[in-house]
């Protein structure tokens, strides 16, 4: 009868958030200028400091950051519109990297150009060679750089022609890499569609063996040996309307690690509570309950 009550009060778990329009339309721009951002803050920083492979992965992991942040400030939950943001970031950092290099480069060259008229125009007899010519645009720039070369620190390798546009494709996917390896974890989390924020940690802990299997046969959650030790982690969402999870995490007898998981209705959330309020009265030390846990 406990089972079959049980079962009734075990919820399924969160819907995947519906597409939104709306925040399809801000989310897309917001990642294109956040890209931006980030390729400039690149150029400046390589000036700097640019080692080889360790560069464009730092930059791929700010990049991946700074998107984590931004899902969990405007709390994003649709996964398809997260990727296409970004992959839109993705794309405006790698390339505006050289765009920024492009811009103030001809730039440079436009400052040059007056410097040099100025100069013939004063002294005619002195100017010698040719006036600075900026590139005509973006793809002539990105030639120009290649046929130039670019510098490796190797020994004093230089790059050049298919080998620099080489080396550039290779920086891109490493940046990718490291951006995608942040924030796939974070889209993991379960999302509430219902008061549209992410789920987060509430409440975890530690308990020893006798009260973590009572724990785990209160919320449905099967142990089939009697581990040395529990945690469990209580997540939910910011109004908590929709169901609370539960993880409990274990080693069994062999030493490896084991772990389960079950959604809980209000009712069953409410005695889970109680038990584990009534745990860290009983015993406060092993338990190491922490209320206010951050996501």
């Amino acid at each position: 009868m406990e089972e079959q009550e049980l079962e009734l009060n075990r919820m399924p778990p969160p819907a995947a958030p519906a597409l939104q329009w709306t925040r399809l339309v801000v989310w897309l721009p917001a990642c294109a200028v956040l890209g931006g951002v980030v390729a400039w803050g690149a150029v400046i920083g390589a000036d700097y400091f640019a080692p080889i492979i360790l560069f464009p992965l730092l930059v791929g992991v700010a990049l991946g950051a700074l998107t984590v942040g931004m899902i969990r400030v405007g709390q994003v939950g649709n996964r398809p519109t997260i990727i296409a943001g970004l992959v839109l970031a993705i794309t405006v950092a790698a390339a505006g990297q050289h765009y920024v290099a492009y811009w103030s480069q001809v730039r440079q060259m436009r400052e040059e150009a007056k410097t040099f008229r100025r100069a013939q125009a004063l002294f005619p007899e002195l100017t010698q060679g040719r006036l600075p010519v900026p590139p005509s645009d973006f793809v002539e720039y990105l030639r120009w750089q290649a046929a130039r070369g670019r510098e490796l620190n190797l020994g004093g390798y230089v790059a050049r022609g298919p080998i620099a546009w080489l080396t550039w494709i290779v920086d891109a996917l490493l940046l990718a890499v490291a951006a995608v390896a942040m924030v796939v974890p974070a889209i993991r989390q379960p999302y509430c569609g219902r008061c549209r924020s992410w789920y987060r940690t509430t409440r975890s802990g530690r308990l020893p063996s006798g009260a973590g299997q009572a724990l785990a046969s209160l919320a449905g959650v099967e142990m089939p040996e009697e581990p040395a030790w529990v945690r469990y982690r209580l997540i939910h969402c910011e109004s908590a309307c929709g169901p609370t999870g539960l993880l409990l995490f274990w080693e069994n007898s062999r030493g490896d690690p084991a772990e389960g998981k079950t959604w809980l209705s209000p009712q069953v959330r409410d005695r889970v509570t109680r038990f584990l309020d009534q745990s860290r009265q009983e015993s406060p030390a092993p338990q190491q309950d922490d209320e206010d846990a951050k996501p």
